[in-house]
């Protein structure tokens, strides 16, 4: 395989410095660069976080629950063996009631919601029901917001976030598409000479771009046709080449064609220092095109990643604070099951559950209750 070429045009000490055109050629190649490497890097990052999710996670969190199930069992046992006093049954309660609804966010079983509903005083269905509608309506409304898109019912589903960014990405894409459409449609003013000049000149920008874009692939598969190849290995490394170039002619992917221009040596870096005005106004234009929807692509893709995770659309967030986060919840998750185990032992001796309850505080909410809430026991 040919080693990738760095497209870019460069010139001498000895001759002019570089024009506008080139330098934003330049630019917009050095930031498309930068996208197409970011998109990369999410793509391997959330692929390998997920599979550390299933192999890492997954098991701690198993170990946690079964842990918390058996705090469950023996919380309820000593509160119906043993007497307390009000404050410490508040305690108590609160303690089960929080634990039960942590667990049912996974398992949904019907022993966890009647000890639930025996500890809060509540029903769990009817109180989950419309924390889940409020939930619902607050992700529709941001993406409402940040999409400019009237959500319909039923093009939301909160339980598949992922799936619904895109799914109303593409709404909004269409949206977009309709309204130019019926803009065009729409009868209009009869144009002055120097709109219709403009637009006469615009068709044909669009052209001699469509037509740049088009030289460079006809190019490289005159150059590359594997048909025309009698050396077998010859004829299948053209074969894997002219692949690249369908994928990169069909995404309107220039500087994926130039690269390949140059990896194949249809031309080298003084072809691109001398590349016409003409020409390299077309290039920027496709650039330019280019680089928004990588943009685009990349914004979309950290949605849903926030969207999964429940951060904030305006909270940072990169591959590597993904992989840091991932790291921190399997270091949250070992300390959890190490205290929970500790405590189970200790709380054997209601002596030591009430005097533990001595210390302990319900905290505000919002704040994790059964195991950030636990002071060291001593």
């Amino acid at each position: 395989m040919p080693t990738k070429k760095v497209v870019h045009i460069k010139t001498a000490p000895t001759q002019a410095p570089l024009s506008p055109a080139q330098k934003q050629f330049n630019n917009l190649i050095k930031k498309i660069d930068t996208q197409k490497k970011l998109l990369a890097e999410w793509q391997e990052t959330f692929s390998r976080c997920q599979q550390d999710a299933m192999t890492k996670l997954e098991p701690l969190k198993k170990t946690l629950q079964e842990q918390q199930l058996a705090m469950l069992k023996l919380l309820d046992q000593q509160f119906t063996s043993h007497k307390f006093t009000a404050n410490q049954q508040d305690k108590l309660s609160h303690l089960i009631t929080e634990t039960c609804e942590e667990l049912l966010q996974t398992d949904g079983s019907d022993q966890l919601k009647t000890l639930y509903n025996k500890y809060s005083g509540g029903d769990y269905d009817t109180e989950a029901q419309e924390e889940q509608d409020m939930a619902a309506d607050f992700l529709k409304q941001m993406m409402e917001r940040e999409l400019g898109i009237k959500i319909e019912d039923g093009e939301f589903d909160p339980n598949d976030p992922e799936a619904s960014a895109e799914r109303l990405f593409t709404k909004f894409k269409q949206q977009q598409e309709q309204a130019e459409a019926a803009s065009a449609a729409r009868p209009q003013r009869k144009k002055t000479a120097k709109q219709l000049a403009q637009e006469a000149k615009d068709a044909e920008e669009a052209a001699n771009v469509s037509k740049s874009i088009q030289a460079v692939y006809r190019q490289l598969t005159s150059a590359l046709h594997p048909d025309r190849e009698q050396d077998p290995v010859e004829r299948e490394r053209k074969t894997e080449l002219m692949q690249q170039v369908t994928v990169a002619y069909g995404n309107k992917d220039l500087l994926k064609l130039l690269e390949l221009q140059l990896a194949v040596e249809q031309i080298d870096q003084t072809k691109l220092n001398n590349i016409a005005a003409d020409r390299l106004k077309h290039y920027n234009k496709i650039l330019n095109d280019q680089l928004r929807e990588l943009q685009e692509e990349v914004f979309l893709k950290e949605d849903q990643i926030r969207m999964m995770l429940h951060l904030a659309p305006f909270e940072t967030l990169s591959p590597k604070r993904l992989v840091m986060m991932v790291r921190e919840d399997v270091r949250t998750m070992q300390d959890m099951i190490t205290r929970i185990q500790r405590d189970l032992r200790t709380f054997q001796d209601v002596k030591n559950l009430k005097a533990w309850l001595k210390s302990y505080r319900i905290p505000e909410p919002d704040f994790d209750p059964f195991f950030d809430g636990f002071p060291p026991f001593r």
